[in-house]
């Protein structure tokens, strides 16, 4: 499994935090553990009809940081809670689930989560930055 933070910032200030610590006091933040590798491939397929990319770099030193294209955050942070759950059942076919017992409704409360953090902050240049653990 590989367990993942989300944290909702600006670049800017993920830079200023001095620890993981430090940003969870300081951001919403919500997390998953996803089954292998790092995959959101397909999440980034059902938000926005694109193959590109999900995560880009975050680029900052000594961190094992990612972001999600800006354009998945804002489609993900548009949906009503209804659209929400049908992409988590779709979500729950694909890479990185299928095959797995995953419940499409413990993928919906991640999603639900992950919205309303991105829904409240109201940081300029806000992006959901991901944390990766050891």
């Amino acid at each position: 499994m590989k367990k993942v933070d989300m944290f909702i910032c600006s670049l800017p200030a993920m830079r200023a935090c001095a620890s993981w610590t430090e940003a969870v006091d300081a951001f919403p933040v919500t997390g998953i553990s996803l089954p292998g590798e790092l995959d959101f491939a397909s999440l980034a397929l059902l938000l926005t009809g694109s193959a590109a990319p999900a995560l880009l770099p975050a680029n900052i030193a000594g961190r094992d940081l990612c972001m999600f294209r800006e354009d998945m955050a804002q489609a993900l942070g548009e949906l009503a809670a209804d659209e929400v759950n049908e992409l988590a059942v779709a979500w729950s076919a694909m890479a990185p689930w299928a095959g797995s017992a995953v419940n499409p409704f413990d993928l919906a409360g991640f999603l639900l989560e992950l919205q309303a953090n991105w829904q409240r902050c109201a940081t300029p240049g806000k992006a959901v930055l991901l944390w990766l653990e050891a």
